[in-house]
């Protein structure tokens, strides 16, 4: 790998395929744990061949990166914006993106800042991803969730290689002015109705294009009975890093969040009145208003 790394620290709150691409390269992988807040809980101190790896969890953590991280880690951190498409990198440092997770493409992603060093890719073909995408136009999501699943661990079986060519013409072609601001203005509707009802509350101060809306509720419990409430009404709410429970040396606070977030979608697909009822499910089966 570029820019000879002996060693790379990654958040325990982190799916498996970061650490699976590392230690295919020969890398050693450390975890480090977060506080309540998805910040370090500390930090390590990292030696020339180090570096640190931080998830911008949600899209909602650019300030303490840009403020913070930064500062202390320099061009030895590692942004990884696959959860902040519209979070700008910070001049030389390497960050990586995930548009996928954002809009209607199979596969491919960006790395900016990379290493002068690194070798060029090998060109991939997207052709045979699109099933299970083109599938939910037609369908219920739920129909093509097991052809979504089998994308998903052929990309991460697939390696590093570069963008196809199908992949970067769709890109090419989305409007992310209006992607970014029907983002905002459903994050912002669910801010307004759930926000005193959850035990996440470190917020940007500023209007944010994010991935989804968090919400941490009070139990393991409380959060399964609210994904099958969400289902009954054909709202998909995805499970974030379940692995997290079976790894040894993650705390409590990474086991909560995996046990009890509901990343609640605010897709471009959606609006205020979609959010509303969303919120309004939420709410009557939390005994709320």
């Amino acid at each position: 790998m570029a820019r000879n790394l002996r060693t790379v620290h990654l958040p325990v709150y982190i799916c498996d395929v970061m650490q699976d691409v590392l230690h295919g390269s020969g890398i050693e992988v450390l975890r480090y744990p977060l506080s309540e807040q998805l910040e370090l809980a500390g930090g390590p101190v990292l030696e020339a061949d180090e570096a640190l790896l931080f998830v911008n969890y949600f899209g909602l953590k650019a300030d303490y990166i840009s403020d913070v991280l930064a500062a202390r880690y320099g061009q030895q951190l590692i942004v990884d914006n696959s959860q902040a498409l519209f979070s700008a990198p910070l001049p030389g440092i390497a960050t990586l993106y995930s548009p996928r997770k954002f809009v209607g493409v199979p596969d491919g992603g960006w790395l900016v800042n990379a290493p002068a060093d690194l070798p060029q890719a090998e060109s991939s073909r997207s052709q045979a991803r699109f099933g299970a995408l083109l599938g939910r136009l037609e369908d219920a999501p739920q129909d093509h969730y097991a052809a979504f699943q089998a994308l998903e661990q052929a990309l991460a079986n697939d390696g590093i290689k570069a963008m196809a060519a199908s992949t970067a013409r769709l890109l090419d072609s989305i409007d992310y002015q209006e992607v970014a601001r029907q983002r905002v203005e459903n994050f912002a509707q669910l801010r307004q109705r759930l926000d005193h009802h959850n035990r996440f509350s470190n917020w940007p101060a500023q209007p944010v294009a994010a991935l989804c809306y968090p919400l941490l509720v009070k139990s393991a419990e409380t959060a399964i009975q609210l994904r099958a409430q969400l289902l009954e009404r054909e709202i998909y709410v995805p499970n974030y890093w379940r692995e997290v429970l079976s790894t040894p040396t993650a705390s409590p606070i990474e086991r909560d969040w995996a046990e009890c977030l509901l990343p609640l979608p605010i897709d471009q697909r959606y609006n205020v009145d979609d959010m509303n009822r969303l919120a309004d499910v939420i709410l009557q089966n939390t005994g709320k208003s």
